[in-house]
């Protein structure tokens, strides 16, 4: 069942090409974009679908028009109609950003939807929800004695497994209809997953629109737009289903030895002599089902970096008017009091006394209690030393929290050593690391407390900014030992 506006969607004129123009240009489909990078998008998409014969242009009508005018389409209302697109302006960069509408999501959502068929329940997903069932009624009977019973019969049935697999080869007798069936099984578990990320990170960027909207417009109150903000938050991530379940899947699949357990069980299972045909499809779609979580599970968390910076932003503009507020108070305050004490010097009626015709001021020496000491021009041997101290790396894990001790373990995985082989650089390891794992944004406390001004000893970090640009840090060189990396992981 589809509501109303989805259908109303996929029903209107060149609604596939319209699709098609959205998946190309967007990516992911969650992002935000300039208008024009989304009619120069629009326009290669275009010139290439004309090339292949899957769209035809108006006589007359340039690749780049026919982009202006798709554009145009997609984010008009009317009466009955709903639009793909809405844009809003940023304030920041005087640009109107466009994006995909909920609507558009559910649309998109629900041709993948049509597109597949595995939906017939069968006997291997039959067993596996039995197999749950019984699973649940093992961990929820309330009777010990029950529970000793249901475990010790379990032990018995894997044991009679073993056994089977020992006098014989048990995979031989699997046709291909059974490894279909037991891939579907994993299939239909993962399949929704990507949705529910999709609409947390929609829900995400809502709110975060939301808020940034509140910050330009000065509508509200900033207690009012942080509080309005976090109250949504903790809707969208703790009160409802979606966002628990993303809680569970990120405690799991977004750490290395999770998706690397998950990569090498499908792996393993690829390797089956049985998947050809069908098997094989429904492998590539849970692979593919997989590959979309992982690109959710990252979208959120990009959506609330974004929403983080802009809590930011309003958190240090309200500090910064409390303090120019106080300031202000201060100085006018300081001015009255100078100024009466001026006007009525020595008075006891005026409320500002200062006592300075009273007060009695030591004479100041004519001359030093001591000989000056003169120092000698410092030469050539006198010369500061060039050497860094190494800094506190101990102290900064416990400043910079979690983010910090996670690029520590990578580096230690991979790290990069100096000539003599002694100490491993800390920048060189760096900039080595995968691009996700180089964001600015998760490091720039870190980066912060080590920066210093251009010079001989300094080394340059490699960092990802916010919309994907590279920015170049350039701080203290970091040089340690692996047992000191090592003993900050174990802390850690």
């Amino acid at each position: 069942m589809y509501e109303t506006g989805v259908l109303r969607l996929l029903l209107r004129g060149n609604s596939m090409l319209y699709v098609a123009l959205l998946r190309s240009t967007f990516d992911p489909l969650t992002g935000e974009l300039p208008r024009e990078i989304v009619e120069e998008r629009f326009s290669r998409s275009l010139t290439r679908l004309a090339e292949t014969g899957d769209y035809t242009p108006k006589e007359g009508q340039t690749s780049a028009e026919a982009a202006h005018t798709i554009l145009q389409q997609l984010t008009k209302e009317g009466e009955g109609d709903y639009a793909w697109l809405a844009n809003s302006l940023d304030v920041a960069s005087h640009r109107y950003l466009y994006r995909l509408t909920a609507r558009a999501h559910r649309a998109i959502e629900a041709l993948d939807r049509l597109e597949d068929t595995t939906k017939a329940l069968s006997g291997a997903q039959a067993n596996s929800i039995i197999m749950e069932i019984e699973h649940a009624r093992m961990q929820l009977t309330a009777d010990p004695r029950e529970r000793i019973r249901l475990l010790e019969r379990d032990i018995e049935e894997r044991q009679k497994q073993i056994d089977e697999l020992k006098h014989s080869d048990t995979l031989d007798k699997l046709t291909s209809q059974q490894v279909g069936d037991i891939i579907g099984v994993i299939h239909n578990t993962l399949r929704g997953v990507p949705i529910d990320l999709r609409e947390l990170a929609l829900e995400e960027r809502d709110n975060g629109d939301n808020l940034r909207r509140s910050m330009q417009s000065g509508s509200i109150s900033v207690e009012q737009a942080l509080g309005t903000y976090h109250d949504e938050y903790h809707r969208s991530f703790h009160e409802s289903d979606s966002g628990r379940r993303f809680e569970d899947a990120f405690q799991v699949i977004v750490t290395d030895e999770g998706r690397r357990e998950i990569d090498e069980a499908v792996r393993d299972i690829a390797q089956n002599p049985y998947l050809e045909g069908e098997p094989g499809i429904l492998l590539a779609q849970v692979r593919a089902e997989l590959k979309r979580i992982y690109e959710g599970i990252e979208d959120v968390r990009r959506q609330i970096r974004i929403s983080d910076e802009a809590v930011s932003r309003l958190v240090r503009q309200q500090t910064d008017t409390h303090y120019r507020t106080m300031l202000d108070k201060l100085h006018r305050l300081f001015v009255r009091a100078s100024d009466d004490a001026k006007t009525h010097p020595g008075s006891d009626e005026r409320p500002y006394r200062t006592d300075t015709g009273t007060a009695q001021f030591q004479a100041l020496p004519s001359r030093p209690a001591k000989s000056m000491a003169r120092a000698a021009t410092a030469g050539l041997d006198d010369a500061p030393s060039t050497n860094v101290n190494a800094p506190d790396l101990k102290a900064m894990v416990e400043m910079c929290g979690p983010r910090l001790t996670h690029m520590i373990g990578l580096i230690r995985r991979d790290p990069v050593k100096t000539a003599d082989g002694r100490f491993v650089d800390f920048a060189a390891s760096f900039n080595r690391l995968p691009r996700e794992e180089r964001r600015e944004s998760e490091l720039i406390g870190f980066l912060s407390a080590l920066r210093t001004q251009d010079g001989p000893a300094t080394v340059a970090w490699h960092c990802v900014s916010i919309d994907g640009g590279e920015r170049v840090w350039r701080t203290r060189p970091i040089l340690t030992t692996e047992a000191a990396l090592d003993e900050i992981i174990e802390e850690g």
